[in-house]
């Protein structure tokens, strides 16, 4: 299951999200959790290279390295904004506030910078 990606202590409230988005409707696709130092400084070096649609963190600064984070797609893309929300009101912090809004990350729930 993709949440194995996540720590245990974030899976419960990124799985509720997940099911809630499509039981409301939404179309999620989980496109990313747990990206390796190695992995993430490969799409660091592509996004500097080349244009990417959302800012890629630094190797050794990313959620997803930490397990605390997660990527969606959603449709219809109106569908972010609502569960920014309702991901910010579990305590997380949504991605799109500072315009990622495909990023979720739980670095708030754990008390965690």
């Amino acid at each position: 299951m993709w949440s194995s990606g996540l720590l245990p202590q974030v899976r419960p409230a990124a799985v509720w999200l997940v099911n809630a988005a499509r039981q409301a409707g939404y179309t999620v696709q989980i496109t990313s959790v747990f990206r390796s130092l190695a992995e993430q400084a490969a799409l660091h070096r592509t996004c500097s290279t080349h244009r990417c649609p959302y800012p890629v963190a630094a190797p050794g600064h990313s959620m997803h390295a930490r397990r605390v984070a997660f990527d969606l797609s959603v449709t219809p893309a109106s569908g972010y904004e609502r569960l920014g929300r309702a991901w910010e009101a579990l305590g997380g912090t949504w991605g799109g506030r500072f315009g990622d809004r495909v990023h979720f990350d739980a670095r708030a729930i754990l008390g965690r910078p």
